[in-house]
């Protein structure tokens, strides 16, 4: 593990000082109007603001907890708060509407195979591992349900040169296998959890187990899945350990196997909303861009996951309106928010926004360029005209960075900073940029100047890898700098770590991720104002900075020795999360892209 260290920052801060005696107004410094606001953000403040999201919070369907999850009615009633409080300090608050597939298991949920009842991740424990889970948008099973299982095609010769992860991908895997009125028992690898699932109930399956592929330590847990919104199938679906999976298929060969199971669901379309509001003031055609997710998971409230995101964009918006009046300064760029809905379902509504947004502003730079250059089919297109279309959709795209904020106030936290230029993580397996990508230029910027805060702070900071695993993965994919802040989800705090930010060694950083108990007894109020601090700080001084991104000289030495990468990420291309079982922060309801080509 590698913290940071900034003994070189000594040299700007001489720098600005020199400035400053030579005759630079001090309100214009954006490091001087940068601190101001940072310091108008208050514990007691952002702890209201934690207090009223979890007030709003609804029953869960089991009675056992409170939610805020997208498409319910603690969802509505957060963007109401959020839109209530704006609207009070003077903001003009926008929706962006969209259909949202809000799918829930109730409660009752039971599997058991060949006699042995299995323990669902909702009811595990230290002492008492996860068995399954059920896969998002799985069918319900109308009732129990008992049948035999069946393989389709497992392989567990993983050392050999023939090895195929492909089981269950095509519907001629099928053929030959009798698994109609049966449940199929699939083993993972090779497509999505979707297309496993769709191929056993097209073969007349009556439900589906796909238990992890076990070809390494990474992949012998619960598969925790989902088989996406977007998933036609309507048979109960689950995720098991490999273990599990190869002990029946030893069984199998002495004897039959039954299992039973049951299963309820809510699944239905509802309209949701992301929460935008923006500066009046500010250059419109360079906008600073600040998000947290809003929703929660249906299992609780989600106060550090992500009230502690949420709290930190509210005040910050109060907060920047009222310094920027009583300092009677000239705010160079605008600064936009935003609240995202269905970010636990897999990155909806960011997705969605950036998808609308940019892919509006490249189809305009593409047009522009075509008529340029006489060409009316995109796919004439050469790689050098390509260039020009990118270059003129990133000049179009006012959006100039984004700032993501997603649990930021962990009880047992670190202070992560994410790596924005894979200095020390490029190897991580949380990281997402494969072999020669590359963040997009002024993501390293971001980095720099939040390790500037802490260490102005006598704050260490622990690089994050870029996993793509919340709200900024969009926004990497269409080309738009980004960085943020993370104060950790499910792994354990190491004795290092411990040293440089104190808490509980070998204890998950956030004990109650994705649970009931993430509620107000689950922040770190310590955590959440200094990061929030951190958020407002850089925020601002992007906000009072004309020149946004200054390009070093190093870096440029490094761009011209750099071979042209043999795989040039394009924009608006998606880039693979990484692994959930690599990741911190595996977010989402199960592993939405896991095994997506």
């Amino acid at each position: 593990m590698k913290t940071f260290n900034v003994s070189g920052k000594k040299v700007i801060v001489v720098a600005i000082s020199a400035a400053l005696l030579t005759g630079f107004a001090g309100c214009e410094d954006p490091r001087w109007v940068a601190k101001k606001v940072s310091n108008a953000m208050k514990e007691k403040r952002l702890v209201d603001h934690l207090e009223g999201l979890e007030a709003i919070a609804v029953p869960t369907p089991d009675g056992e907890s409170t939610t805020r999850a997208a498409g319910s009615d603690g969802y509505a009633n957060s963007v109401d708060y959020i839109t209530e409080t704006l609207e009070r300090h003077g903001y003009e608050v926008t929706y962006q509407a969209f259909d949202f597939r809000a799918w829930e298991e109730q409660s009752g949920t039971s599997l058991s195979v060949n006699g042995q009842s299995l323990v669902h991740v909702r009811n595990a424990t230290d002492d008492i591992p996860a068995d399954f889970a059920t896969m998002s948008y799985s069918g319900g099973s109308d009732g129990a349900v008992s049948a035999d299982i069946a393989f389709v095609t497992p392989d567990f010769n993983f050392e050999s040169p023939d090895y195929d992860d492909t089981d269950g991908c095509e519907a001629s895997d099928f053929d030959g296998i009798d698994v109609s009125g049966k449940v199929a028992v699939i083993q993972r690898g090779g497509c999505t959890f979707n297309a496993k699932v769709v191929n056993a109930e097209n073969a007349g399956a009556v439900g589906a187990i796909v238990f992890n592929q076990g070809n390494d330590d990474g992949r012998k847990a619960v598969v925790n899945g989902t088989l996406g919104s977007d998933s036609e199938a309507t048979i109960p679906a689950f995720g098991a350990r490999y273990d599990l999976g190869k002990e029946w298929y030893d069984a199998l060969e002495a004897n039959t196997i039954a299992a039973a199971l049951n299963v309820s669901v809510e699944d239905e379309v509802v309209e949701t909303r992301n929460v935008l509001a923006e500066t009046k003031g500010g250059d419109p055609d360079q906008i600073v861009m600040v998000g947290a997710h809003l929703d929660s998971v249906p299992e609780g409230p989600g106060i550090n996951d992500n009230g502690s995101g949420t709290a930190g964009i509210l005040e910050y918006a109060i907060r920047l309106k009222k310094k920027l009046k009583k300092l009677h300064v000239d705010q160079k760029n605008k600064v936009r928010f935003a609240w995202w809905a269905a970010e636990e379902a897999g990155l909806v509504g960011s997705d969605y926004y950036t998808n609308e947004v940019f892919g509006a502003i490249y189809n305009d730079a593409q047009t522009q360029i075509m008529e340029e250059l006489g060409i009316t089919d995109p796919s004439e297109l050469t790689d050098a005209q390509r260039d020009m279309v990118e270059a003129r959709y990133n000049a179009l795209n006012p959006v100039k960075m984004y700032l993501n904020f997603d649990m930021i106030g962990s009880p047992n936290y670190i202070y992560g900073v994410m790596d924005g230029d894979l200095s020390d993580t490029k190897d991580d397996p949380n990281n997402a940029y494969p072999g020669d990508f590359e963040p997009p230029k002024g993501t390293s910027d971001i980095e720099n100047l939040f390790n500037e805060f802490f260490t102005d702070n006598d704050e260490a900071t622990i690089p994050q890898a870029l996993s793509k695993r919340s709200d900024y993965s969009g926004f990497a994919d269409w080309g738009v700098a980004f960085g943020g802040l993370f104060t950790g989800a499910e792994r354990v705090k190491s004795a290092e770590e411990a040293e440089l930010f104190g808490g509980e060694v070998d204890v998950a950083y956030d004990k109650c991720y994705h649970q009931a108990c993430d509620d107000l007894n689950n922040v770190s109020n310590e955590a959440l104002t200094k990061n929030s601090r951190a958020l407002a700080y850089v925020a601002t001084y992007f906000a009072m900075t004309e020149e946004l991104f200054e390009e070093q000289e190093e870096q440029k030495q490094r761009s011209l020795l750099r071979s042209a990468p043999q795989d040039k990420h394009r924009i608006g291309e998606k880039i693979k999360a990484a692994s959930r079982e690599t990741a911190d922060h595996g977010h989402f309801h199960g592993d939405f892209d896991q095994d997506r080509d």
